[in-house]
């Protein structure tokens, strides 16, 4: 936690990857590439990913490139990621309920980091022929083996077996005509962003319930059955509570990931003429790992230029130093 955690988007990485093979004369791409090397060697940098760049990753069809990009992100990464998107919202909820009822939590920053194996998540064997004892033995003995697992070994066994459909095209189209449908239902920014921000916090609703599920169970040390109609009233209870205070600034930063979510939605759909994309999905996640957990996000200059909109507020709630030129990151990268 005392490094620098700089953040790269999928651009940077392949253009790191070119520098290292030799294949660009750019001098900033080189520099930025030597300066980062320097930085993570010496231990004042790291360079994590997350899972989507994961999948952008397998999205690549040249297998040769793909492992040369790998093999980079080994080095610099020191085999670090954060957990995956869904994992982050529920962490954040689920700290957000205990720091706020009496329980002594650790710092949320800490929470969200793993192996690269575990970038989709953790995994482990489940083999009903063995008894409980000797199931926990083998997938203590599995987690172990995953522990030290590169993300080179992990691409090279995947090989070209990985699909590369993506479900965020149809997505994007779905949400480019519902936002077409409301449009003129647009009066500023504020609303726009309480609408998104409003429909972000119905995913965590079932997530908030099973939290406080758990610390009831706890608190009276038994099971507790709860019916259909109690689970649909307690989710009710829960969602009017959640937007009753998603507009307090200290539960915006505590539930970060659903808030960049929503403001970045928002801010599209106030550009009344932009259709998003499915590249712009994959963008948004990337800013979502970066300026929540990381310290310097390197990213393209659209996304440079959505993140510094003075309407999002951005640069004053969130630290993390947003960069697009090669040539100021390897400025920075050099002065660590």
């Amino acid at each position: 936690m005392k490094k620098q955690r700089v953040y790269l988007d999928k651009c940077f990485w392949i253009n790191l990857r070119d520098a290292r093979a030799n294949k660009t004369n750019d001098p900033a791409v080189h520099a930025l590439m030597d300066g980062l090397v320097k930085a993570v060697k010496a231990g004042r940098c790291i360079c994590p990913i997350s899972d989507v760049l994961f999948l952008e990753l397998l999205k690549q069809t040249d297998l040769q490139s793909r492992a040369a990009t790998a093999e980079l992100i080994d080095e610099l990464s020191c085999g670090v990621t954060l957990i995956p998107h869904q994992n982050r919202v529920a962490t954040e909820i689920a700290h957000l309920i205990h720091a706020n009822s009496g329980h002594s939590v650790h710092a949320l920053d800490t929470l969200v980091w793993s192996k690269l194996a575990n970038v989709l998540g953790e995994q482990h064997p489940v083999m009903s022929a063995f008894a409980t004892q000797e199931q926990l033995v083998i997938q203590k003995a599995f987690f172990d083996h995953m522990w030290s697992i590169s993300l080179l070994e992990m691409i090279n066994t995947i090989g070209g077996s990985w699909s590369s459909e993506s479900p965020y095209p149809e997505f994007a189209e779905r949400l480019n005509k519902e936002n077409a449908l409301h449009v003129h239902q647009i009066k500023s920014f504020a609303q726009v962003y309480k609408d998104e921000v409003f429909g972000a916090l119905e995913l965590a609703v079932p997530i908030a319930c099973d939290v406080l599920h758990n610390m009831a169970e706890n608190t009276f040390g038994h099971p507790i059955a709860v019916t259909a109609d109690e689970r649909t009233r307690t989710s009710k209870e829960v969602y009017a509570f959640l937007r009753a205070i998603i507009v307090k600034q200290p539960v915006k930063k505590a539930l970060r990931t659903l808030h960049l979510c929503a403001l970045f939605h928002a801010a599209v759909r106030w550009n009344r003429t932009q259709k998003i994309t499915a590249n712009d999905l994959y963008d948004f996640h990337h800013a979502e790992a970066a300026l929540s957990y990381c310290d310097v996000f390197l990213t393209d200059r659209p996304m440079h230029v959505l993140l510094t909109q003075r309407h999002l507020g951005i640069e004053k709630d969130f630290s993390c130093k947003v960069i697009s030129s090669h040539k100021e990151a390897a400025s920075w990268a050099h002065h660590q």
